[in-house]
């Protein structure tokens, strides 16, 4: 698969700041974001993962501009440059997310989101249906307070998962602090095992992409968030989200890959059983960082521009 990176010329760290903006939000946190992509194109607001940043929309930068798509993604509280913010909810972020959108004059947008980004999808989808046309979930995980599956103590990536959060809040962030003081001070370490944790598909996508500045600067970023920010970022998804999925109205688009070591299938599959109104599509042999391929790239935004919600924009 080629790599959707591979053509940007990106040189530096403060290259990748250079289309840094920021608004002051209603409660006076600063809001962090960068806008790529066609700044006049159709309006995509982007949800990153976990760990990452702002930085993942310099992932989809160079497609979104070939195809027309203006793309928006801020940093969580506490993540990267935004502002922390005490006793964070799932929907707190599409508060957050109108508030980015009404700053940008931005009326109606799909929002996008990859892993722990599709959680914050589908909270603006759910919360925001007269500005969301468009739902899309990249191997995003269920919301766990209504999945009967198992709910892991430990999840493949080492991250705490919905059990701890479910069983103790205190012990659920002393052990995100623990894995983030060891990536911080074992760098090399951290990304020597991701590489072995992830498919043979994603391996080949990783081994030119871990390389780039691009990569290297979205984890450490995030990860020089600190602990406290991180945990609060993950438990936010991991315990109840204020709603059910059967009350997102907004028509939703659910990838996953069928190889994908972190998100397992049975999630996308309970997002595709519960949502009203899904298109599922499971990818054969595909891990989780399919989103970084071109061909990927190249078939969403090809898509995208046949999708009938685009048409009122």
């Amino acid at each position: 698969m080629r790599l959707a990176i591979r053509n940007q010329a990106i040189n530096g760290f403060s290259e990748l700041l250079s289309h840094d903006h920021s608004i002051a939000l209603s409660d006076g946190r600063k809001l962090v974001f960068t806008d790529l992509g066609d700044t006049e194109g159709k309006p995509i607001l982007f949800a990153h993962g976990m760990p990452g940043c702002r930085l993942e929309g310099w992932f989809f930068h160079e497609q979104a501009r070939r195809h027309g798509f203006r793309l928006v993604t801020p940093d969580r509280p506490g993540i990267g440059a935004s502002t922390y913010q005490k006793k964070r909810e799932l929907l707190d972020y599409a508060k957050d997310v109108e508030e980015l959108a009404d700053a940008l004059g931005i009326d109606r947008f799909i929002h996008m989101g990859w892993s722990s980004g599709g959680s914050r999808t589908l909270a603006c989808a759910y919360a925001l249906p007269r500005r969301v046309s468009l739902a899309i979930s990249l191997s995003g995980y269920t919301h766990f307070t209504e999945y009967l599956g198992s709910h892991p103590l430990i999840e493949p990536t080492r991250w705490p998962g919905p059990r701890l959060a479910e069983m103790s809040l205190t012990l659920f962030r002393a052990a995100v602090m623990v894995v983030v003081w060891l990536a911080r001070r074992h760098p090399g370490l951290y990304f020597r095992e991701a590489q072995q944790m992830i498919s043979e598909q994603d391996r080949d996508l990783l081994k030119s992409f871990m390389h780039t500045r691009l990569f290297q600067a979205d984890q450490m970023t995030c990860l020089e968030s600190g602990g406290c920010a991180i945990a609060q970022d993950l438990q936010t998804e991991l315990l109840d989200w204020g709603f059910r999925l059967s009350q997102v109205k907004v028509p939703t688009w659910i990838y996953q890959g069928t190889e994908d070591p972190f998100v397992p299938v049975d999630y996308a599959r309970h997002l595709a059983e519960n949502l009203p109104d899904v298109d599922f599509r499971l990818m054969p042999e595909a891990g989780h960082l399919y989103p970084l391929s071109e061909d990927f790239q190249e078939k969403l935004f090809l898509r995208l521009h046949a999708a009938a919600p685009l048409d009122a924009m």
